[in-house]
């Protein structure tokens, strides 16, 4: 029994990473940049399974300096990792930062005292199962934001600048990942706004954020503060070219013949099958090859095995459903004749789509047209254009592909 080298459910690590170069070097230089003073912020755009926190996990040991970076040498931050569900609010956002932080920086004793007495405000914070309290006023936020900020402030000042000849740190960076979960109770637009203006304010300067999510974080950024986004770059992470998804491919092939006694080869069909299937998204690459090589049986990875595995029941579209699109597809919409709309729009991937081109396709009436394209746009399954009346798009173009996908499937 070999074992299967693709992750399909979880980050790719380093090893198996391709492509990015550009956003690589564009986080690097933004961490060179706070180390010097020059704070940058990031936020990491991308539609599912196109490799956001594959990314962030790529260049956090960077940060610490376990890989060193391609242009400036070996770095060394304090990270602190926080991932964002639909329950977080404000008091539980800043209880997780205070917790990693201090898992990173409380194992020097010296440090360890001064964290405790700088970070005593966290303990006063009212905690319940709602977050801060309802009847909270903004001026109680501020407050909290206040307290934050100056926390967050003398302790980079601590490690950066060290009074008791511990090792100096270039500052500390935040790896926050699905932003897009946030609920109204984290205000995490006003949060980042207050915070970097607040750490300013503090003279530090070697505090950095990353923030990856789907591309409506945008929005909840902008309702919570409409000026929040402007404090980040923005890295929107687009498809792999061809040649990096058979670079991945290749990678799990090596991988696997490293760590089983079975040696495996790939075809140049099969890899180029996986690629077009995947249209460049890694989780996507991940998932095909790996059902690919669960239906080989004699050591060569073919077409038809990429296809066995793509198509059978249980195989990669299935899993590929499961975990992203079933929900919006099947759950949340109890019409077929509201799926055959969301067809007719895959048909255009994720570019916009006028009401007439829809209902030209769609088999039923007008009505039932206007009231799914209603439907479908108040669940957030399409957006509607705010700038051209009567256009609609699907969210995420891996949605589109999967649609394309499984309808072909039955055929």
């Amino acid at each position: 029994m070999k074992i299967n080298p693709y992750k399909p459910n979880s980050p790719i690590s380093p090893g198996m990473f391709a492509g990015r170069i550009d956003e690589i070097k564009e986080l690097e230089k933004g961490l060179f940049q706070t180390k010097n003073g020059q704070s940058s912020n990031f936020l990491i755009t991308g539609e599912r399974g196109i490799g956001k926190s594959s990314l962030l996990n790529l260049i956090k040991p960077t940060a610490k300096g376990s890989i060193e970076s391609m242009d400036y040498g070996n770095l060394n931050f304090i990270s602190a990792n926080v991932l964002i569900s639909h329950k977080t609010t404000l008091s539980t956002f800043i209880k997780l930062i205070e917790k990693n932080l201090k898992r990173e920086i409380g194992r020097v004793e010296k440090i360890r005292t001064f964290f405790d007495d700088t970070w005593s405000f966290v303990q006063r914070i009212k905690v319940m199962d709602s977050g801060i309290d309802k009847n909270d006023t903004t001026e109680d936020i501020d407050l909290i934001m206040d307290d934050f900020a100056y926390s967050l402030a003398e302790t980079c000042k601590r490690i950066t600048k060290p009074e008791n000849g511990e090792q100096s740190k270039d500052g500390v960076v935040f790896f926050i990942d699905e932003a897009d979960s946030a609920c109204p109770d984290l205000h995490l637009g006003y949060f980042f706004k207050a915070v970097t203006e607040l750490l300013i304010q503090n003279e530090c300067h070697n505090v950095m954020f990353v923030v990856a999510g789907l591309p409506d974080v945008i929005e909840k950024l902008a309702t919570s503060h409409e000026s929040s986004v402007r404090i980040f770059n923005e890295l929107k992470i687009k498809e792999l070219t061809p040649e990096d998804r058979k670079y991945v491919v290749d990678r799990g092939v090596i991988e696997g013949n490293r760590i089983n006694d079975e040696q495996t080869t790939i075809s140049g069909k099969a890899k180029d099958s996986i690629s077009t299937l995947s249209e460049g998204y890694p989780h996507f690459i991940q998932q095909f090859a790996y059902s690919a090589f669960e239906a080989n049986t004699d050591g060569e990875i073919s077409l038809e095995d990429v296809s066995d595995g793509a198509f059978s029941q249980g195989g990669a579209l299935d899993a590929i459903g499961k975990r992203y699109y079933q929900s919006a597809y099947n759950e949340q919409i109890k019409s077929d004749e509201y799926r055959e709309v969301l067809s007719i729009m895959a048909e255009s991937m994720n570019s916009w789509i006028k009401k007439s081109e829809i209902r030209n396709k769609f088999s039923g009436n007008d009505h039932t047209v206007s009231d799914a394209l209603k439907a479908l746009t108040e669940r957030k399954i399409i957006l509607k254009n705010p700038s051209k009346v009567g256009e609609y798009r699907l969210q995420q173009r891996g949605f589109a592909l999967w649609i394309k996908l499984f309808g072909q499937r039955g055929k």
